[in-house]
């Protein structure tokens, strides 16, 4: 695959993987939102000062958590599809990203201060961009150390082989060790694991019920062309617990590649 095949790709991987997250975390926001006004209003608080850290708490939250998940999408994308990250699209990443952060800041605002006096709501600016707590220098970090952090030596690897039964896929995950690991699931038994997972380590309630219908889903999709929707759905729902996610993502991004093309 030539290198402009390559970035376009992981270009597409990088918009569908954030897309959805858009949605999901702006639905956070608004949920937040109300139960901070119904709080507020049961206190007599309402169009306070309290009001605007808060609302700047809130929104700070969503701004960073999309800044950051445009920036993780980005970059998986070019770590998926093998593409070599130099200066020149390091400094463009950033960029592209914190361009991306400001339009969010200065865009149409919305009507959660409205009400407040202009004495009040002044101090709001201030207050949201501490809360983002993200800077060209942090997001160039971060670029930075992925693209230039040492490789690990080579040595023996484990490897773990999810061979998924019905179109005899394989997915080879391999990290530095001194041993084999061979592990062979059917589909049934990767979402089933994948199920358990979430189950143990998101607590009870709305969030858990969500991302487990957007699991089901994602099974469903499976091997089909609506499983990148589907993908980016769950991952979308589950953005609070990537770490969580972890062990089962290159499984399921190969899955997502497949079903690119």
């Amino acid at each position: 695959m030539e290198q402009n095949e390559a970035i376009q790709k992981a270009r597409q991987f990088a918009r569908t993987a954030y897309a959805g997250q858009v949605d999901a975390i702006s639905h956070v926001r608004e949920r937040k939102i109300q139960e901070m006004r119904a709080q507020l209003a049961a206190r007599g608080t309402l169009l306070s000062g309290t009001q605007v850290v808060e609302t700047a708490r809130i929104n700070g939250e969503m701004v960073r958590a999309l800044t950051v998940a445009r920036l993780e999408a980005i970059l998986e994308g070019y770590e998926l599809y093998k593409i070599p990250i130099d200066d020149l699209m390091a400094v463009d990443m950033c960029d592209e990203v914190i361009q991306g952060m400001n339009q969010i800041i200065h865009s149409p605002k919305d009507d959660t201060l409205v009400g407040l006096p202009a004495l009040t709501t002044s101090l709001y600016p201030g207050i949201l961009t501490k809360e983002i707590g993200i800077s060209a220098d942090w997001v160039k970090t971060q670029i930075d150390r992925r693209r230039l952090m040492p490789k690990k030596p080579e040595g023996p690897s484990v490897t773990t082989i999810y061979n998924v039964q019905g179109d005899n896929a394989r997915w080879n995950v391999n990290s530095t060790d001194n041993s084999v690991n061979v592990v062979t699931k059917s589909s049934e038994e990767f979402f089933a694991t994948l199920r358990e997972h979430i189950e143990s380590g998101v607590p009870e309630g709305d969030e858990r019920k969500v991302i487990l219908q957007k699991l089901v889903t994602l099974q469903e999709s499976h091997g089909q062309p609506s499983f990148a929707q589907r993908y980016t759905d769950f991952i979308t729902a589950a953005a609070n617990h990537v770490v969580l996610l972890t062990p089962f993502i290159p499984a399921l991004t190969e899955m997502l590649r497949k079903a690119l093309g």
